[in-house]
């Protein structure tokens, strides 16, 4: 069994915690937001089930505008190798978001739900 608040305070999380974050999350046991940074058709293709925005990494400062409510909640990013959602992680952080993980594998590495 995972330690949730131990994940959330880590600068990355594998696909299995994050799968297990999900989980606690549909019993409403953890609050955190899903970002997949990846471009719309890659969205469109396929996406792990939970993700809360789409924030194409190349339209990222148009769309993070919509995430300033967000600042204090745990986020987590998510691209399709982990290189872009790092790069995400970065940019959030310097505009004062607090709590940014990166999965790292992206979801080439996630084995849990995808749609």
């Amino acid at each position: 069994m995972y330690n949730i608040k131990k994940i959330l305070e880590q600068k990355e999380v594998n696909g299995e915690e994050l799968e297990s974050l999900l989980l606690k999350r549909k019993d409403n046991a953890v609050d955190f937001l899903l970002i997949d940074v990846r471009e719309e058709y890659e969205y469109n293709e396929k996406r792990i089930l939970g993700v809360d925005f789409l924030v194409p990494l190349s339209d990222f400062f148009t769309k993070v505008k919509e995430l300033e409510p967000q600042k204090t909640k745990s986020i987590i990013v998510q691209c399709k190798s982990g290189a872009r959602s790092a790069q995400a992680q970065a940019q959030l952080k310097l505009l004062g978001f607090e709590r940014v993980i990166n999965l790292s594998g992206g979801i080439v590495k996630y084995r849990g739900e995808t749609v």
